[in-house]
């Protein structure tokens, strides 16, 4: 349970930390990005471009905060 809840804070921190700074991650306009500890570990123009390169490094994209950053102009609705 600990486990859990240590990688439920880290996904929330990341994720916090993709709000404060999307103005600066406009740059990856139409990409998708790979959240660590409030690091970008990977960019790629797919998810499933992402997952492989992530695999490659030995990535649990279990553990990372995985966010599409969409291009100019368009909005998700949630």
């Amino acid at each position: 349970m600990e486990n859990e809840t240590k990688t439920l804070m880290m996904l929330d921190n990341d994720s916090q930390w993709v709000t404060e700074n999307y103005d600066k991650l406009r740059k990856y306009e139409g990409k998708v990005i790979a959240v660590k500890n409030q690091k970008i570990i990977e960019v790629s123009d797919t998810l499933e471009q992402l997952l492989k390169k992530l695999e490659q490094k030995k990535e649990n994209s279990a553990f990372l905060l995985i966010e599409a950053i969409p291009p100019k102009g368009v909005s998700f609705i949630l």
